[in-house]
């Protein structure tokens, strides 16, 4: 960025490429404000070059646009940048747009439609993804297979959710895709809560924030809402025990203020006997 930063403060339109991984890397910091400026900047530069490679950098400009939208609950604008994101693809070499939308955008999409109530056309999509045949990188269908435990999760299937992550918690440890890594270990924890396993879904949780921790991930954490907030409260209990938990601390505060009512009402079914797990 800086040597793309011309005298008089011209900047070159290649600078919009690693301006998007800054306003990503300030999403999970929490800093929405400036990482939304940040987006936005990059998407301007992009726009000003007519080539493939400007393309791919306005697509994925979009699809960080997306995220931060979404962090922001601003779930019009995620729908604009995530339209954005599909006129661009429509004008691209296809095989080459589907192989950037997983990567990208896939589990962003699945996500923007489950926090905007369309549960059916998620369902769809997973539905549709198990009936096609898969093609593409492993990389690429470990992005769908996330996805589509997401849907999974959101239609109470913790135990076939469970089950698919488990090979792509393996390919992405070895792969060492440690971002990865955390939000399948957060997916895990997510699931065990569901079917009552405390101490399963703490074990998940424990090892993602192991892992986040030195980043200083934050929004990672934030954007799965108020099962996670629960999750964490009852993670930072068990290790105020051994001391101080400042980065547990931070992240909590961030959550809205309406999850603490989340947190007490799954302490008190904490508390009542189960006589069975969910069905799945």
């Amino acid at each position: 960025m800086q040597l793309g930063t011309q005298p008089r403060g011209f900047v070159l339109p290649e600078v919009g490429w690693p301006t998007a991984f800054r306003a990503e890397i300030l999403r999970e910091w929490n800093q929405l404000d400036t990482a939304l400026s940040l987006a936005q900047e990059a998407i301007s530069l992009c726009k000003q070059v007519e080539s493939t490679s400007a393309q791919t950098f306005l697509l994925c400009g979009f699809a960080t646009l997306l995220r931060i939208s979404l962090s922001r609950g601003d779930l019009d604008a995620a729908h604009s940048a995530f339209q954005q994101v599909e006129r661009i693809g429509r004008g691209m070499n296809q095989s080459w747009y589907i192989h950037l939308h997983s990567l990208f955008s896939t589990v962003d999409q699945i996500r923007l439609w489950l926090a905007s109530g369309e549960l059916e056309q998620a369902t769809h999509w997973a539905e549709g993804l198990d009936l096609m045949e898969r093609q593409g990188s492993p990389f690429m269908r470990e992005r769908e297979e996330v996805a589509c435990v997401r849907v999974l999760l959101a239609t109470a299937h913790p135990t076939s959710a469970l089950e698919r992550l488990e090979p792509v918690l393996q390919r992405a440890t070895i792969g060492q895709r440690w971002d990865h890594v955390i939000e399948i270990r957060q997916l895990q924890a997510l699931a065990h809560q569901m079917r009552y396993e405390e101490t399963q879904a703490l074990d998940a949780l424990c090892e993602a924030v192991r892992l986040a921790e030195p980043e200083g991930y934050i929004r990672r954490f934030v954007d799965e809402g108020a099962p996670m907030a629960a999750l964490l409260s009852r993670l930072r209990e068990k290790q105020c025990l051994s001391g101080p938990t400042p980065y547990l601390d931070s992240v909590l505060a961030v959550f809205p203020q309406q999850n603490k009512t989340y947190e007490q009402q799954s302490k008190r079914a904490r508390q009542r006997t189960r006589r069975s797990l969910p069905q799945d």
